[in-house]
């Protein structure tokens, strides 16, 4: 007696064991939110309870008429197999990445036999294009997270393996609905958060204004490219397994007093010259508590006078319209160089340093060179 295809297949792999549970599975879910690099463990056990070859989790995002995949998630196979499978599968040959066949509704199970937005000729472009990525039939659980953007879990039975979802397939996926609910909903949040953040970390590396924070303990949690380069400036502190050390036992304790709001909101460390001179100014506490799930860091801007402001050229000449070797001297300038010491540096005339200067003030509109300096400190370099 000849077996069927999907006999043949399930010879040689290993079955899902009775003994694990789908609620077990469901918590597992749950843990790979916060915890990106489970997802690949838990899509293989997905993969194993339903027989089929792939499993992969996507969030996709509307881009006028088509879906791009912003988020995949993917079982341990087409990890190895992403190549074959964004060629097809995952690019805009694939009718399921068109606007017009995506979800109508808040939540879907369906499958590529059932979707009534696919035409013959999508089913068989479906059929060709997945054969040629070693897979066979789709079906898939979503949830609408937004007008625009909705999260799936796509699964995909083995190559030549052209069955619909079956009835077991079906109650899987809904016993998976309401937790699958949640699920995007918090995914959707977190990428939100990261994009926020990553939007806010961008901001103020590109700032120079010097930011850390850190907590009671001066552990750092974060800090930005212009207060790690004042550290590195200045002789009173430094940055030590990602920790702020003081050279000096009462300054250390001083910043701690700041940071735990019991001295103030500003100190002042010495350094070996007068120019050396550390200000240290608290922005905000976020203070841990039975109400709260803070981790008591503390943000605080850092600033010495001896450290001169960093400048970028290329900004000056867009925001002042000079031309580049206006904007160059300018914030040379800002940077605490004498027209004189600046036309050495470069080696041209003083006297060409100064008909640059000459026009960058023109420009400007200001009639002295400390008027130009304020000028661009308090566009680009305001504390």
């Amino acid at each position: 007696m000849r077996m069927d295809v999907a006999t043949k297949q399930r010879q040689g792999r290993e079955e899902w064991h009775p003994t694990v549970q789908d609620n077990n599975l469901i918590a597992e879910m749950y843990g790979a939110v916060g915890e990106e690099a489970r997802w690949t463990e838990v899509l293989d056990a997905i993969k194993l309870r339903l027989g089929v070859a792939s499993a992969v989790f996507q969030r996709l995002v509307a881009d006028k008429d088509v879906l791009v995949p912003v988020i995949s998630q993917r079982d341990s196979w087409s990890t190895r197999e992403a190549p074959r499978h964004d060629a097809w599968a995952n690019s805009l040959h694939n009718p399921r990445f068109r606007r017009d066949t995506e979800p109508r509704d808040l939540f879907e199970i369906d499958s590529d036999h059932r979707n009534i937005h696919f035409s013959p000729a999508d089913r068989e472009a479906l059929r060709i294009g997945l054969a040629t990525c070693g897979l066979g039939a789709g079906f898939w659980l979503g949830y609408r997270t937004a007008p625009d953007e909705h999260i799936s879990m796509v699964l995909h039975r083995h190559a030549g393996d052209d069955r619909d979802m079956t009835d077991a397939d079906m109650e899987f996926l809904r016993q998976l609905q309401p937790h699958f609910q949640q699920l995007s909903g918090l995914i959707a949040t977190m990428a939100d958060y990261k994009a926020r953040l990553s939007v806010t970390e961008a901001f103020m590396d590109s700032t120079s204004l010097a930011l850390v924070t850190c907590n009671r303990n001066l552990g750092i949690h974060w800090i930005n490219r212009a207060a790690e380069a004042l550290v590195a400036d200045l002789p009173q502190l430094s940055l030590v397994r990602d920790r702020l050390c003081f050279r000096s036992s009462d300054a250390r304790a001083d910043v701690r007093a700041v940071i735990a709001g019991e001295g103030g909101d500003t100190c002042r460390i010495m350094g070996d010259k007068p120019a050396q001179v550390l200000h240290l100014r608290v922005l905000k506490r976020e203070a841990a508590g039975r109400q709260r799930w803070g981790r008591n860091l503390t943000l605080f801007a850092l600033c010495s006078p001896g450290t001169a402001p960093q400048i970028d050229p290329g900004e000056v000449t867009e925001l002042f319209g000079l031309t580049t070797a206006e904007a160059t001297l300018a914030t040379h300038l800002v940077g605490g160089m004498t027209v004189k010491d600046y036309a050495a540096h470069r080696g041209i005339a003083e006297g060409t340093a100064r008909m640059q200067l000459k026009s960058a003030l023109a420009k400007a509109e200001v009639s002295r060179q400390a008027d130009l300096v304020r000028q661009i400190c308090q566009s680009l370099a305001r504390l």
